[in-house]
């Protein structure tokens, strides 16, 4: 089984995951514009059981266009967000693709809140777009 190692950018925060994503997926909403600081952000999704998370960490819990709560749990030195649970997705942990640091990383599947994206941001035709999510 692979194992690989998502850390934010002074490395006191880090998960471990196990074996391959169960999804992975671009969302371009305005919040995660905002909290990436860039276009959309880039999360692979795991089971809880194959996350293993260690370091200290803040959470920022808010609720999402559709009424349910999203926590990002991000660095207190470095701020960079990690990892999320969402209350849409029980069971599973959202882990910032980004932090795992690794080009050869799972592609997309999808872009949702595709009717926010920048129009700038030509992405392949083999990510399915969704209007919402």
């Amino acid at each position: 089984m692979s194992e690989r190692t998502a850390s934010c950018l002074c490395g006191n925060l880090k998960v471990v995951a196990r074996g391959e994503p169960f999804d992975v997926y671009l969302c371009g909403c305005r919040d995660c514009q905002r909290k990436s600081g860039s276009s959309f952000t880039y999360a692979a999704l795991y089971a809880e059981s194959a996350v293993t998370i260690a370091g200290e960490r803040r959470t920022y819990r808010r609720n999402g266009d559709s009424g349910r709560f999203i926590e990002t749990h991000f660095c207190p030195t470095c701020g960079v967000t990690v990892f999320f649970h969402a209350e849409g997705l029980p069971g599973l942990v959202g882990i910032a693709a980004g932090c795992f640091a690794d080009p050869d990383f799972t592609k997309p599947s999808r872009l949702y809140w595709a009717s926010r994206h920048h129009h700038w941001l030509d992405l392949p035709a083999s990510i399915a777009r969704e209007d919402t999510q």
